[in-house]
């Protein structure tokens, strides 16, 4: 990756603004994921849930080949590839869903896996080439997660109203990617691949000082596998909150489960823009005083209420929880592992990010199936989730609470 030099590159900052504003479109299929079930009456419910598993499956792969091809591809180069297949995993949804097999639409939603495999990875590297300063910078990291947040609750709520005349009409929401993508080739920096452009001998004993700070990538896959489990735990609401809500507690149609996935991402809005504010007040304890929220989050619809509001102040706490610990974990890991090597860490965390989506479903229902006898028992899930969230809570003390250059 590039020295940062000179001044902020504000037509990157809009590129990016559009690129973070489609990049959490997929979790419109988590609010319609019961209306796409009625549509393939034969098949288990645990096989069509697996539409939510392709992008994260296709995404770890591809999270860990990022750093690999960004040495010969720039990074705005698979960012716009991954848009494209975006665009055609929606396409796919719209014109087959309901009439082709279900397998088909499998298929299609590992295409979205490009982009969720490449998402922050590809972002963070255009954001920290583009923006010297590192302060503005670490706010910055939180602007674009919320933009992120926003675009998620426009495609996830008008998508939910949108199916109550066709879930695949909602998929008509993805052409948003066509202008997209053409005002983003004009607009993001072309900058050289990551290891590209080597330095001469001399010039690079200038830049790398013998007390200049070494990548601490153990702590970066410590760090990336603790947050597997978060994210693998709280991955159940996405899942579950439309049966939750439809099905096992009959409390609201289709638009009632779109509100309840957007309220994650407007949650993470709040994050996102507050983050400047609240990571300067709790420094180190920020994630750990995050991953306290989730655990509230969760035990909201295990123990306490199953009406549609407490549901969605669950989703708002979950959200908030899981998009603010982001921009703090990837300003975190740019000190962790600096210069060429954050490309290698956000890979690795971005990586493990997608592995705990893949998992969720099936690793919560074999616990549910373990514990409760019965693998589809919605409330036994969230129970199982809150648990191992307890868990993954008290280990962030050990993960983020030790002092460091990073984490002062």
């Amino acid at each position: 990756m590039q020295e940062q030099t000179g001044k902020t590159n504000m037509k990157a900052l809009i590129g990016l603004a559009l690129y973070c504003i489609g990049g959490m479109a997929t979790n419109m299929t988590m609010g319609i994921l019961a209306p796409i079930m009625q549509s393939y009456p034969n098949v288990s419910p645990v096989v069509v849930q697996t539409v939510l598993v392709g992008p994260p499956l296709i995404g770890t792969i591809f999270a860990f080949l990022f750093g690999p091809l960004n040495k010969k591809i720039p990074a705005k180069a698979i960012m716009i590839f991954a848009q494209v297949m975006l665009l055609l995993y929606g396409l796919i949804f719209m014109l087959a869903g309901g009439k082709a097999p279900i397998g088909m639409l499998i298929f299609g939603s590992g295409l979205a896996g490009f982009n969720q495999g490449s998402l922050y990875t590809a972002y963070g590297l255009i954001l920290v080439d583009s923006v010297p300063d590192e302060r503005k910078r670490a706010t910055l990291f939180g602007v674009y997660s919320a933009l992120m947040s926003i675009g998620g609750v426009l495609f996830t709520t008008l998508g939910g109203v949108v199916a109550a005349g066709g879930w695949q009409k909602a998929y008509l929401l993805f052409l948003y990617y066509i202008p997209a993508i053409v005002l983003e080739l004009f607009l993001l920096p072309n900058h050289a691949p990551e290891g590209k452009e080597a330095p001469a001998p001399q010039a690079a004993a200038e830049a790398a000082p013998e007390d200049a700070p070494k990548a601490q990538m153990g702590r970066v896959w410590f760090l990336s596998i603790h947050y597997f489990f978060f994210f693998l735990w709280l991955y159940v609401f996405g899942t579950n909150v439309s049966e939750f809500i439809m099905n096992t507690y009959k409390i609201g149609g289709s638009a009632e489960a779109g509100l309840a996935a957007s309220c994650v991402t407007i949650g993470g809005i709040f994050s996102g823009f507050l983050f400047g504010a609240y990571s300067k007040v709790l420094k180190r304890a920020t994630v750990p005083v995050l991953m306290g929220a989730s655990v509230i989050g969760l035990a909201l619809p295990c123990f306490i209420t199953t009406s549609l509001v407490g549901i969605y102040f669950a989703g708002l706490l979950l959200g908030f929880a899981m998009m603010g610990a982001t921009p703090y974990i990837m300003n975190f890991m740019h000190e962790l592992a600096p210069g060429a090597a954050y490309g290698k860490a956000l890979s690795v965390y971005n990586g493990f990010m997608n592995a705990g989506m893949v998992v969720a479903i099936y690793i919560i229902t074999f616990l549910t199936q373990l514990f409760f006898g019965d693998g589809t028992y919605i409330h036994g899930k969230f129970v199982v989730a809150l648990v191992g969230d307890i868990i993954v809570f008290a280990l962030s003390f050990l993960v983020y609470m030790p002092r460091t250059k990073a984490n002062k």
